[in-house]
């Protein structure tokens, strides 16, 4: 009995310890703290854009650090409290026939310490174009047209020539022929690229639908296929309230499909898109689905945008584009603003010493466009590339939707 009680002391001893020989238990390093710092990378296509100026500011418009991209097109700044960051893009004095490109100032309101932001088109327009050439199939029909996330051509095989600017080490290639058959392939970028063994397949049938649509209401589906933010293919703006559309997809796999319903009527516009894995079965909108308030009455000032709003649902954030004359020369710029919904109005940062000059003022002329955004995963998930896409409905996630509400006929283009 003596033994047993000594035995089960010793159990009882060894069970109490936090872990056992070997096991680091409480030895774990502790996590790094959070990040404190706001970084931002400019790019133009894939080249990194050095000496652009960014400025890192509190809420109240007051100065944290003013910085330029390096030759990597990053620039950072501690910002623990968050506040707005703002781009500043001007670019050189353009040789005819090529065109001058106007000031652009963006502007992200709302940062968090922490973000890792990327602004740019996602297709250079300042590398200098290069000439590559592409090898397709023998058995194209046919023009073949060639599209890339860095250019596109067309011509007849099986030697395509195409312009490109400031490609990727790797590119994604769609092609397709006259008879509508296609592939698509990632390849090593390179001035001669063989595709020659990839197979031409058919195109297939799919319909697009919209239900529980509202009467004296027009519905436009856009069904695109892409593989990121790269669009392979569209098939054009397409009216389902009336009847069902039939269009010819490509054959593809690997590849996403965005479905973008755009729903106008007597209440304003407002663009809905589905991101799902791409099957090039039946599209079949509910127009019912995803909306949220329309915009009404905005109104454009020095100061920022006031609008109102009527319907149901909740905005995530808000997107603005203004363009703006200057009244004393005959110059423009355009500013360029995400920020989270908050109210009915949407007030402009100030900038401020030489910036100062991208400030509108009562005498200037302005003409704007914005809208109101929800996404899945909300303005946090938006915030980091709200300024890499055309359209911010480019941006609905995998398995997610995106929608946007405006005035007008166009929707703001923020690129």
């Amino acid at each position: 009995m003596r033994t047993s009680t000594l035995v089960f002391g010793l159990v009882s001893l060894l069970t109490a310890c936090t872990g056992t020989l070997g096991d680091s238990g409480d030895d774990q390093p502790p996590p790094p703290p959070p990040a404190t710092d706001v970084h931002i990378v400019v790019r133009d296509g894939n080249a990194p854009q050095a000496n652009v100026r960014v400025l890192f500011q509190n809420t109240d418009d007051t100065i944290l650090a003013e910085a330029v991209t390096g030759a990597d097109g990053l620039a950072m700044a501690e910002m623990p409290n968050g506040g707005n960051l703002t781009v500043i893009r001007t670019y050189p004095i353009a040789t005819p026939p090529a065109v001058q490109r106007n000031p652009e100032i963006y502007t992200y309101v709302g940062v968090k310490a922490g973000d890792r932001l990327q602004l740019g088109r996602a297709t250079s327009e300042t590398t200098p174009p290069s000439a590559i050439n592409v090898m397709v199939p023998t058995d194209a029909v046919g023009q073949v047209k060639i599209v890339t996330p860095c250019g596109s051509g067309q011509g007849t095989g099986p030697l395509v020539p195409i312009t490109v600017r400031g490609c990727d080490a790797m590119v994604d290639f769609y092609v397709t022929d006259q008879d509508q058959s296609s592939f698509s392939k990632r390849a090593a970028y390179g001035e001669n690229i063989d595709l020659s063994l990839e197979p031409l397949l058919g195109a297939l049938a799919a319909t697009l639908s919209a239900t529980n649509v509202v009467p004296d209401t027009q519905v436009n589906v856009e069904l695109k296929i892409v593989s990121g933010f790269f669009e392979l293919y569209s098939s054009g703006p397409k009216r389902v309230d009336q009847a069902t559309a039939t269009v010819n997809l490509p054959n593809l796999t690997g590849v996403d499909q965005l479905a973008v319903a755009t729903i106008s009527g007597g209440d304003g516009r407002q663009m809905i898109a589905r991101r799902e894995m791409y099957s090039a079965s039946p599209v079949i909108i509910d127009a019912s689905v995803g909306l949220i308030p329309y915009v009404k009455t905005p109104d454009y000032a020095p100061t920022g945008i006031s609008w109102t709003e009527e319907g149901t649902g909740t905005a995530d954030f808000v997107v603005a584009r203004i363009d703006v004359t200057r009244s004393m020369v005959a110059t423009e710029y355009t500013r360029m603003i995400v920020a989270p919904h908050a109210g009915l109005s949407l007030r402009m940062p100030i900038l401020t010493g030489a910036d100062a000059i991208y400030n509108p003022t009562p005498a200037d002329q302005m003409a704007g466009s914005h809208g109101l955004v929800t996404l899945t995963g909300g303005y946090d998930a938006a915030r980091a590339r709200a300024f890499t896409v055309s359209s911010i409905t480019d941006l609905a996630p995998a398995a997610g939707m995106a929608t946007l509400s405006y005035v007008g006929n166009t929707a703001p283009a923020l690129d």
